[in-house]
């Protein structure tokens, strides 16, 4: 019975210490994402002059993180080593003036991560963002493809539905606004902007219902713009320039 009471008390003590470094791991991805975003916006953009810039502020989070996640996740290495190498070919890209190149090597940062919250069940809210991305960006797509990317209609369709269900369930999911550093006025923007993603996503089923193929590719045009604009609201782009001005006096 001792030995039960024992082996108990010790598992608690692990889930209880598990549960704390999964909450202490967070605000250290949440700075890394508010420099990582406007670093891979730029790329997106083409605009390696703010990328340039926006790389200096993402390595000193990322340094951050990296440290703090070596420390409480050492089975990980293999991980962070892989990121390091994302980053790596990132920096090498931006400064060769390949942004698109430099985008799909930041894409892979994102994956990584992504995977290391779902192995340990982070529940990270950017993580409901990144997932919404990947099939807003099939959905497109598809749009603009005469051969619907080899889906049929009703996959197309229910493809469609399944993304206007996933972005309600983001919209009602509770959002820790201190931790994000978001102040009212950014809830509100927040609100705003998700609110024209769903009415874009509702127009955009309006024309799936019709099956006019003209007026699904000009509605989808407007997807990934309105998605933009929220995901643009968690980044820090302001830190990013004030970061790389600090650093240029410093030199």
């Amino acid at each position: 019975m001792k030995n039960f009471i024992r082996t108990t008390i010790l598992l608690l003590a692990t889930l209880l210490m598990t549960s704390a470094a999964r909450r202490d791991v967070i605000p250290g991805m949440v700075q890394f994402d508010r420099a990582f975003l406007p670093a891979l916006d730029y790329t997106l953009q083409g605009n390696t002059h703010e990328a340039k810039k926006a790389v200096f502020y993402l390595e000193f989070r990322w340094r951050r993180l990296r440290d703090q996640l070596a420390h409480q996740y050492p089975g990980e290495q293999e991980t962070l080593r892989r990121v390091d190498s994302w980053l790596g070919d990132a920096y090498y890209a931006i400064d060769a003036n390949r942004p698109y190149t430099a985008a799909n090597q930041l894409e892979h940062v994102k994956y990584e991560l992504m995977v290391l919250r779902g192995h340990y069940g982070i529940d990270y809210y950017l993580d409901d963002l990144y997932d919404f991305q990947g099939g807003l960006e099939l959905l497109t797509e598809a749009a603009n493809d005469e051969m619907l990317c080899l889906m049929d209609w009703g996959e197309f369709t229910a493809l469609g539905k399944e993304l206007r269900l996933e972005w309600q369930y983001i919209m009602k999911k509770p959002f820790d606004q201190e931790l994000y550093d978001f102040d009212d006025q950014a809830v509100k923007r927040l609100t705003y902007e998700q609110r024209a993603m769903a009415e874009a996503l509702y127009t955009f089923a309006k024309a799936t219902n019709r099956a006019d193929r003209n007026a699904v590719a000009t509605a989808a045009k407007d997807l990934m713009p309105h998605y933009n604009e929220v995901l643009r609201l968690f980044g820090d782009y302001q830190s990013t320039q004030t970061f790389f001005a600090r650093h240029n006096l410093i030199r």
